[in-house]
């Protein structure tokens, strides 16, 4: 039987969240998080997981709602990694040329040359369309996002071969539908809700036509929507299955055991 993956859902709004909600923020195997959204800190404890457990942050672009989230969590580990001496830094990865600035602002936001005791290691790593890393015990692949800043969709895999893809933002994606191939969970958004952005000059997100679209044409198993508006959900999971049946919409909290 398969190693299964745990996923738990921490945030699946849009950029300014809803009551009880977060911007985007996922959380696998309880130690690698997928972007970080608002209320990073409080989502994890609030699932009754250890924010002194995340050894790596994978941002999928440097758009505020899906990075706003580390300035908390670097706060959290400086003050309270001594308690875990053992956790020596932090890993971080995102589109090469941009992520590094991000981590730079929140280590200045936080004035570590004042308060030396916020001072916890990180280590920067940047990532380009087609890379590929280990880490967390996760083989992790990137493809380009088709948004409107340096954006990636990354493809975690563990060694039994269960996966999760993340689309970050985008409209319909030839590279996302490839990176997915037989992908147990698809995570994509869904912005325009049941509306579909395929004929829409310049666009930078999909509605929910467009994640059922990718997920069949890449003979998903499942496939959650994410990132998009309460009031929108019920119309747009009906939108998406029409094509994609095995289609649910995850909420705050919600733990996913995927594969196994």
């Amino acid at each position: 039987m398969a190693e299964e993956i745990t996923l738990t859902v921490l945030g699946t709004a849009t950029c300014t969240p809803e009551a009880g909600r977060d911007s985007s923020c996922y959380c696998v195997n309880g130690s690698l998080l997928v972007d970080a959204g608002w209320h990073v800190v409080a989502g994890l404890t609030s699932a009754g997981l250890d924010p002194l457990d995340i050894d790596a942050l994978i941002v999928t672009h440097c758009h505020h709602d899906h990075y706003m989230g580390i300035v908390g969590l670097l706060f959290y580990l400086g003050l309270e990694g001594r308690r875990v001496p053992e956790k020596r830094f932090l890993h971080v990865y995102g589109p090469a040329g941009e992520i590094g600035r991000v981590v730079e602002d929140a280590q200045r936001f936080l004035q570590t040359d004042r308060y030396p005791e916020l001072e916890f290691p990180v280590e920067v790593h940047d990532v380009a369309p087609g890379d590929q890393f280990t880490d967390c015990g996760l083989e992790v692949k990137a493809v380009k996002a088709l948004h409107n800043v340096p954006s990636l969709c990354y493809r975690v895999e563990n060694a039994s071969g269960v996966s999760v893809t993340f689309s970050g933002d985008t409209p319909f994606n030839p590279a996302l539908v490839e990176l997915a191939q037989g992908t147990d969970l698809l995570l994509h958004e869904m912005s325009f809700g049941p509306n579909s952005t395929r004929d829409k000059e310049g666009a930078a997100h999909s509605g929910s036509p467009e994640a059922a679209e990718v997920a069949a044409l890449a003979g998903a198993r499942r496939l959650a929507l994410v990132h998009g508006y309460v009031a929108a959900q019920a119309a747009s999971l009906a939108a998406a299955q029409e094509r994609f049946p095995a289609t649910f919409v995850p909420r705050e909290g919600d733990v996913l055991h995927v594969g196994g």
